[in-house]
């Protein structure tokens, strides 16, 4: 209680100064620092007084159209609302704070607002986003040899490569911002350096280590501007003692971290104590850890946190699994693979690294243009001499002849360019297939492997598990099928092979390839295509094509529905227009805009089949290759009808 009560005390002489000089201050520089200094003090311990009287700066400075102050107070306006779980307001008042620093050409505010908007992007998951804000930001403070910018930067870069587990990339960027704010006395950055250095060493299994850093950081955060670090280091050391088999130690941390983020009304971080709590808790009040992480789980969904829904899902399937309840741990397990996008995981990595790569690279291409000028200078000298040396016709041979064979050059160079841009596409498409299409399903099947294993799961979870399975298998190898089809023609290069034939047999025989599913569902299928009815088209794409927008149409269409085949030989010169029609349950509205592009939304069909979202997808790619184009009209509770073009023979 002393302490507590030392701290307010503290925090009301402080903030009685910060209001005398929001009260005297005379330029509008005065104000704003003024400002500034009243948010820092108020983000934590009371974020209502921060919003007022920042809202109040807004609108002084607007009366005033003082646009650097307008931008700086929307910058804190949306640091605050990104606090308190407002992700969308967050991003928007940042993304305008960012345009009026730029229009300004105000490279301290630009900077400034990179790095906030780096840290929302950081918040809800987009690392690479991230990345680039934060060098950009990291770039103008270097260029201005803004020392303390630049080790918020670096505290910040580390951050993100922390969260992916690249603990030796984040330790690497801690020391550089270590290096450059000074031991003593600490500042707020090194306090937070404290605090995320002791994080890598837990992560790293050092937690003798981790525990001095957290230990340190828990001494010198005992004032308001503080809090936030000073909840991170009490729920850090609460999981060190988890680690350590502290259980009770555990708790007592984890609480006292709680306590403070529901006075200061901190909704994420009170969500990311409450995860970590419960995998304490699961072990001495299973019911009391699912309650707390179903309530996490409203609060993480509704802030957009995506590593945190990650984390959630991953301990409740946990904790049904300890308590026996198999049947809501595999529905946990589909929920958790619906939101991922597998493809951010595989990729967040990969494209932080290219990102600080570029960084690095820009800054060799600097040394180069100095290295270039210099040429320059001594070739100008050269050239000089030359002239005087020989004769103005032997120069223009010699300019000639370099000219030539730098256009051949060129061009050779132009054209292996485009070769690897192709190539590369290819493998970026390919990994974010496999990541997002195949990672999911294939993923979720060790874990039911190990509830079948657990001499505790009755009969009918058995079956119930095994039906699962199937159906996991079955989505993967339609996805390796389809993976297999398109990358074998995108690696050898092969373009469509066209060739005029007639639709009729090939249709038959898919026709017959989806007969069973159809019968399985009693699904009439009406073919209305006429006969003789020829195309210009690769005849493998045209049978992918039509299978897949027939699997699908299965797959969504009601026991006893109808599915009807067309081919429409006037409406597009020169065209025939195909057409698939089901009467099933349709697609939602906002889903349409989206239903071709890679990785939309994957909806179970009518009998719960899983499905994936690359078929859609290839069949888009393969249309377009042989000329035509593909659309969708659909309305929800009524059905879809898929139409696509090839030319007329």
């Amino acid at each position: 209680m002393a302490v507590s009560f030392a701290a307010a005390a503290a925090a009301q002489n402080n903030i009685s100064e910060l209001l005398s000089r929001l009260k005297n201050a005379q330029a509008d520089s005065d104000l704003l620092t003024a400002y500034h200094d009243i948010f820092e003090h108020y983000e934590y311990s009371n974020p209502d007084s921060a919003i007022h009287y920042i809202e109040q700066g807004l609108k002084l400075f607007t009366a005033r159209n003082n646009k650097v102050g307008i931008s700086s107070m929307m910058l804190l306006l949306g640091t605050e609302d990104g606090d308190q779980g407002r992700m969308e307001l967050a991003r928007k008042r940042l993304n305008d704070a960012l345009k009026i620093f730029e229009d300004l050409n105000d490279k301290g505010g630009t900077a400034a607002g990179n790095n906030a908007l780096g840290v929302l992007d950081g918040k809800t998951g987009h690392f690479s986003d991230a990345t680039r804000h934060f060098m950009t930001a990291l770039k103008i403070f270097e260029e201005a040899d803004n020392k303390k910018g630049m080790a918020g930067t670096y505290l910040k870069l580390g951050v993100v490569n922390e969260l992916n587990n690249n603990l030796d990339k984040a330790l690497e960027y801690y020391t550089k911002a270590s290096n450059i704010i000074p031991d003593s006395p600490l500042s707020v950055t090194a306090v937070y350096l404290l605090n995320n250095i002791g994080i890598v060493y837990g992560k790293k299994g050092d937690f003798k280590k981790s525990l001095e850093y957290f230990q340190k950081a828990l001494a010198a955060s005992d004032k308001p501007v503080l809090t936030g670090v000073r909840i991170s280091t009490l729920m850090n050391i609460g999981i060190v003692y988890q680690n350590l088999g502290d259980n009770k130690k555990s708790l007592e941390y984890f609480d006292e971290a709680l306590k403070i983020t529901e006075d200061k009304n901190i909704p994420e971080e009170r969500t990311r104590i409450i995860v970590n709590r419960s995998s304490v808790l699961t072990l001495t009040s299973p019911a009391k850890a699912t309650a707390d992480l179903k309530e996490a789980l409203v609060t993480a969904k509704k802030i957009g946190q995506r590593s945190l829904l990650e984390d959630i899902y991953g301990n409740l399937v946990e904790n049904y699994k300890i308590t026996g309840q198999y049947k809501e741990a595999v529905a946990m397990m589909e929920e958790q693979r619906e939101m991922e996008d597998s493809t951010f995981n595989i990729e967040k990595a990969r494209e932080i690294a290219n990102l600080e790569s570029v960084y690095e690279l820009e800054q060799s291409n600097n040394k180069i243009k100095v290295l270039k000028l210099d040429e320059q200078r001594n070739s100008l000298k050269r050239n000089v001499i030359i002239g005087i040396a020989f004769s103005l016709g032997i120069a223009l041979l010699f300019t000639t002849i370099f000219y030539r064979r730098s256009n051949r050059l060129n061009e050779q160079l132009k054209k292996r360019e485009a070769e690897l841009e192709k190539s590369n596409n290819v493998k970026d498409k390919l990994f974010s297939i496999i990541g997002h299409d195949l990672r999911g399903p294939v993923g979720n099947i060790p874990n039911m492997l190990k509830i079948l294993e657990d001499e505790s799961t009755t009969s009918e979870e058995r079956k119930y598990l095994i039906d699962v399975l199937m159906e996991h298998s079955i989505a993967s190898l339609e996805t390796l099928d389809k993976l297999l089809y398109w990358g074998k023609s995108q690696i050898k290069n092969i373009g469509p092979q066209a060739e005029t034939f007639t639709v009729d047999e090939r249709l038959q025989e898919n026709l017959k390839l989806v007969k069973n599913s159809a019968d399985q569902k009693q699904i009439a299928i009406v073919n209305n295509v006429p006969p003789n009815t020829r195309i210009l088209a690769d005849a493998a794409h045209f049978d992918f094509i039509i299978r897949n927008l027939l699997s699908n149409a299965i797959k969504f269409t009601n026991k006893g529905g109808t599915i009807s085949v067309s081919a429409d030989t006037t409406s597009r010169p020169d065209f025939i227009v195909f057409s698939v029609k089901d009467n099933g349950i349709g697609i939602k509205t906002k889903n349409l805009s989206e239903i071709f592009e890679p990785f939309s939304s994957s909806t179970r069909g009518t009998a719960n089949e899983q499905g994936t979202s690359m078929g859609l997808m290839l069949c888009k790619e393969f249309v377009i290759e042989n000329g035509g184009n593909i659309w969708v009209e659909s309305e929800e509770g009524k059905g879809s009808t898929f139409y696509f073009s090839f030319r007329n023979a």
